[in-house]
């Protein structure tokens, strides 16, 4: 029953409360996030996610059609069955829980599997889980995605994969769901703008700004704002503000407790990080405002100064493509319209952020940027009760709202009884 769902997502988040700082840790050993600034907040995110799913398990509801002589019609939601779930290794505790948690209130059970960069946190949590849900409810399996992955999206028994990852393996998701039709909710890449207008408020812009770089990840998010677009007019004055602020994020080992940015996840996304930036050296008229290189004193592990370019042109791939890592291209602008479409010009659209004390402007841009995150004045992250989601080669489906637990993991089934006497 619903209640009895609800309750025991509850006493999971309670459970796993106790343990959140173990959790933080090996979450920390094994991505490299740090734990004073991504891993403590990612775990405590992830408590949090379960308990707000915990509360909504009891509000999945059909509806009754208008009343009809000697007819009763109404739907109703019934569970998918077994979902499958698959995330990548940036956020691991955050991402388990956004597939977990409504999976479960819905009535489901899952089968998850974690990135094979980062797979202990996420063992560790669904052991501590097996303490408190009923067997075979919650499951975690590893291994490589080409293995594991395809294994699990094409076994029969799996009516649904909830899978966030890159486009191109998103892509191949999707092809192996088809196979069987079944639906598939894909949070995928991003490459966001980071608009800063004229009259923009320019301290609480270069702050945005610096938040939107996702540092606490290394860059290592989706939704980060790696396509930086200021004003000509407060250009000087923002640049001046935000290079100013990048040294107070200080890079160092993740378990320091004075350490703000920990290490990239692995040699292989440490060397796709160096080819770009390499890339933008040899673009003319390029510069390298500050980064591009291991910082000083961190030879050993995949440190990585945070890396602002200036001058890169829209049609280079260093603008283009996600990196994810700590580089972001910056630019100048004059005029709303053209940065408008250089910001919808790339075949992602996840989110987006303006900078603006001109409220029209603002919800004129929110109207016609193509993305589905999008924040005014603020770059903040993803939480629960606010949908989270893209469109074009970012995603389908949303993620983190009754709503969306509704739509993508139930099933509607139309009744129709007839009362008539004869």
């Amino acid at each position: 029953p619903a209640r009895e769902r609800g309750a025991l997502l509850m006493r999971a988040a309670d459970h796993l409360d106790g343990f959140r700082e173990d959790i933080a840790r090996l979450s920390s050993l094994e991505t490299g996030n740090a734990l004073p600034t991504q891993s403590r907040n990612e775990a405590g995110t992830m408590v949090d996610i379960l308990r707000y799913f915990g509360g909504l398990a009891g509000e999945i509801n059909g509806q009754t059609y208008p009343p009809d002589p000697g007819r009763l019609l109404y739907t109703r939601r019934e569970a998918l069955g077994v979902v499958g779930a698959i995330i990548p290794w940036n956020a691991p505790l955050m991402q388990l829980a956004s597939k977990i948690a409504p999976a479960l209130a819905a009535g489901n059970t899952v089968v998850l599997k974690p990135a094979e960069q980062a797979p202990l946190a996420v063992l560790r949590v669904f052991e501590l889980l097996q303490a408190v849900l009923p067997p075979g409810v919650a499951n975690a399996i590893t291994g490589l995605g080409e293995e594991a992955g395809r294994l699990l999206c094409q076994h029969p028994a799996v009516r649904k994969i909830s899978f966030t990852g890159s486009s191109a393996v998103g892509a191949l998701i999707m092809h192996y769901a088809a196979d069987k039709i079944i639906p598939v909710t894909a949070e995928l890449g991003g490459k966001n703008p980071n608009i800063v207008l004229a009259d923009a408020n320019v301290d609480r812009a270069a702050r945005g700004i610096l938040q939107g770089l996702r540092l606490q990840r290394q860059g290592q998010s989706c939704s980060a704002g790696t396509r930086i677009y200021i004003h000509d007019a407060i250009y000087d004055a923002v640049i001046e503000r935000v290079l100013a602020g990048i040294p107070s994020f200080r890079v160092g080992n993740p378990l320091d407790e004075a350490t703000q940015v920990g290490c990239i996840v692995s040699r292989k996304q440490f060397d796709r990080v160096e080819r770009y930036i390499e890339m933008a050296r040899q673009t003319p008229g390029a510069r390298i405002l500050c980064g591009g290189q291991r910082p000083e004193g961190l030879d050993k592990g995949y440190y990585y100064s945070t890396t602002l370019i200036e001058g890169v042109p829209a049609s280079s791939p260093v603008c283009r493509d996600e990196i994810f890592g700590p580089v972001a291209t910056v630019s100048r602008f004059t005029d709303f319209e053209t940065v408008l479409q250089e910001a919808n010009d790339t075949p992602y659209g996840l989110a987006a952020t303006i900078f603006t004390e001109n409220l029209p402007a603002a919800f004129d841009f929110v109207s016609r940027i193509d993305a589905g995150f999008v924040q005014v004045n603020q770059f903040a992250v993803a939480e629960a009760n606010i949908e989270y989601g893209g469109t074009k080669m970012s995603g389908m489906g949303r993620e983190l709202s009754l709503a969306s637990m509704v739509q993508h993991f139930t099933w509607s089934k139309t009744v129709i009884v007839n009362t008539s006497a004869a």
